[in-house]
């Protein structure tokens, strides 16, 4: 069937484009009986008029954009799941673009969006914009969205606008402490990307409970680079072989702990028997097959939700002052934190 537009609907029915687009988006004045008309060939072809066009037409949408640095991270699919109900609920249409955590990625995201029209934006930054060039470029291309932007999970320090936000430094620092707690003294961190705020957070909160516990910080036992699942596993395999290894780690995300687990299963070590860990964020699957691994619960779907509703309250009263949620993650401790005697 030949697909039709707006001007095959208007000649069909006898009236011009402007009443065909005043019964589409409900706003001026059309008889019923015209507008009756109208519908009826709409129907016949089984016409829908884009989400675009309605926005072009009524010079507001209702399209809010997502950018998180991937979809395929247990983390930012939680924050997905939270946004979407939220925006569901409140009957808006949701649009998604990953960035790979690359800032080229990033900006064409924003310039997505912006050809999107979204009447606002939840955004998960792909790095922290530190540079005065950088910062600059993805300001411009976040104002000629036209609308309020939430920044979500990480943070860019220049940037005046709302924002849901974990405390990274208090959540590795109860992490850490909690290893100390249970008898470790050679801890061990893979702290993942530090060139992330989020990153050096973590970092400084394990070596900030390691100093103040009167322990020594061990350069060796510090992993830093990304937060991918390979390279993790590279360097903790490699760790793990040494004779002065670790009784234990904190794991700053949840891609870093499945690297960890893979290392730990290859060299057939048993958790926490003979090594323990504490990571940052939920694994899928731990409750349903009953994995004892302890970890900080960001409650990441309620995450997503918050900023969903901060955004939604931006809408409300534009000119209030910027937000900012900062939600400290809760210590769930299960056994994996466990400092077993020796045999």
């Amino acid at each position: 069937m030949k697909s039709v537009n707006i001007q095959d609907i208007a000649r069909e029915a006898g009236v011009g484009k402007a009443t065909v687009s005043r019964v589409i988006n409900g706003k001026g004045y059309v008889s019923r009986e015209t507008a009756a008309k109208v519908k009826a060939v709409m129907e016949r072809h089984h016409y829908q008029p884009s989400a675009l066009a309605r926005s072009l037409s009524k010079r507001e949408s209702d399209a809010i954009g997502l950018i998180i640095p991937e979809a395929n991270n247990p983390f930012f699919s939680g924050l997905l799941t939270g946004v979407s109900e939220v925006l569901d609920k409140c009957g808006y249409t949701l649009i998604i673009r990953t960035s790979g955590n690359d800032r080229e990625r990033d900006y064409r995201a924003l310039e997505a969006m912006r050809y999107q029209r979204v009447r606002g934006l939840i955004y998960v930054p792909a790095c922290n914009y530190e540079s005065e060039q950088d910062f600059e470029e993805m300001s411009s291309r976040l104002g000629d969205l036209g609308g309020p932007c939430v920044i979500l999970d990480r943070p860019i320090n220049k940037l005046d606008c709302d924002c849901v936000l974990s405390d990274n430094f208090s959540g590795a620092y109860a992490a850490t402490e909690a290893l100390i707690h249970a008898g470790h003294r050679a801890i061990g961190v893979i702290a993942g990307n530090t060139q992330l705020m989020i990153g050096r957070e973590r970092l400084e909160g394990y070596r900030k409970a390691i100093l103040q516990n009167g322990l020594t910080l061990h350069k060796p036992y510090q992993i830093t680079g990304t937060f991918g699942q390979k390279e993790a596993y590279a360097q903790v395999l490699a760790l793990l072989q040494k004779p002065d290894r670790p009784t234990a780690f904190f794991i700053a995300n949840n891609h870093s702990e499945i690297g960890f687990l893979n290392a730990v299963r290859d060299l057939r070590l048993k958790i926490p028997a003979d090594i323990a860990f504490v990571g940052f964020d939920e694994l899928p699957g731990q409750l349903v097959f009953e994995l004892p691994y302890s970890c900080l619960n960001r409650e990441v779907v309620q995450l997503g939700a918050k900023a969903a509703q901060m955004l939604i309250r931006r809408f409300d009263e534009p000119a209030r002052p910027a937000e900012r949620l900062v939600v400290v993650p809760r210590l769930c401790l299960r056994g994996s934190e466990k400092r077993m005697p020796k045999r």
